[in-house]
């Protein structure tokens, strides 16, 4: 009788090893999420190539953060939500807890820092798009974007940018800069082409699509206003989240995945980062 116990006990324990041999992975890291089993990416789709509408006005959000947001959900075997929200409302949507993480292309700053955890992932850093053959001569962002007409993303972080070197312009006795502060990218090129403004201060790598898909009228004026800056993802402050994407980041980048998205859109893989200064 003991012998047929026994015979049972060995064959439930088999049976239980080889179902759990074929069950799902599951995670090995513990946070609540938003929707259980779904990571929540808040996003802004008016930012190519980092993150827009694979048909440019909705459905699907493609672009290298929304592609590297769904790595990082298949990485801690969870299901991706792309939350699309307007820029200004990015870092608060994350904090009242209606996402997870907010993975689009934002500047790793100490004002952001101070109410989230921030994971670095490329390096990046300002640029100015001006007319063809640059008829202010910006050279960079100094004292050559005094008196100039400048415009920028609201709320950005390059908008505090432009807005210190203003103050550099009055406090030295040179004319300041009239900025304009746009709530989308779009919108800041429109003025451009139109001969609203003389520039406009972006990211390299937004910086490099406006020139591409307007290269007979804009160029990238020569110089950046900073050459170290990083964008990150962000978690909320203290998360149990943010070891798990941060350990996760550095896999997806060590292992060649966010290399193989980098090339996809046309960025440069050796710009992909572990590391970062915040601004």
């Amino acid at each position: 009788m003991n012998s047929k116990k026994s015979v049972i006990a060995v064959s439930i324990a088999t049976v239980a090893l080889v179902l759990g041999s074929i069950a799902p992975a599951q995670a090995d890291w513990k946070a609540d999420l938003v929707t259980k089993g779904t990571l929540t990416n808040c996003i802004d789709p008016e930012y190519p190539p980092m993150e827009y509408y694979a048909n440019g006005t909705s459905g699907k959000i493609i672009g290298f953060d929304a592609d590297s947001s769904a790595a990082l959900a298949k990485e801690l075997k969870v299901k991706i939500k792309q939350l699309a929200t307007s820029f200004d409302g990015l870092i608060p949507a994350l904090v009242a807890g209606r996402c997870d993480i907010v993975w689009t292309a934002l500047y790793l700053s100490n004002k952001r820092l101070a109410v989230a955890d921030g994971v670095p992932y490329l390096e990046t850093g300002p640029g100015v798009v001006v007319a063809k053959g640059n008829p202010k001569k910006i050279t960079d962002i100094s004292f050559s974007l005094c008196g100039t007409r400048i415009a920028v993303q609201g709320a950005s972080a390059n908008e505090g940018l432009v807005k210190a070197q203003d103050k550099i312009c009055k406090d030295t006795g040179k004319k300041p800069i009239a900025i304009s502060s746009y709530p989308k990218v779009a919108e800041t090129v429109a003025a451009l082409l139109n001969g609203k403004v003389d520039g406009i201060v972006e990211t390299d790598v937004a910086c490099g699509d406006i020139v591409n898909k307007n290269a007979k009228r804009l160029e990238v004026a020569k110089g950046y206003f900073l050459g170290d800056v990083s964008f990150a993802v962000y978690m909320q402050k203290g998360s149990d989240l943010t070891p798990a994407v941060k350990k996760a980041v550095e896999k997806l980048i060590s292992n060649g995945t966010l290399a193989k998205i980098a090339k996809k859109y046309n960025l440069d893989p050796e710009k992909l980062t572990t590391t970062g200064e915040p601004i």
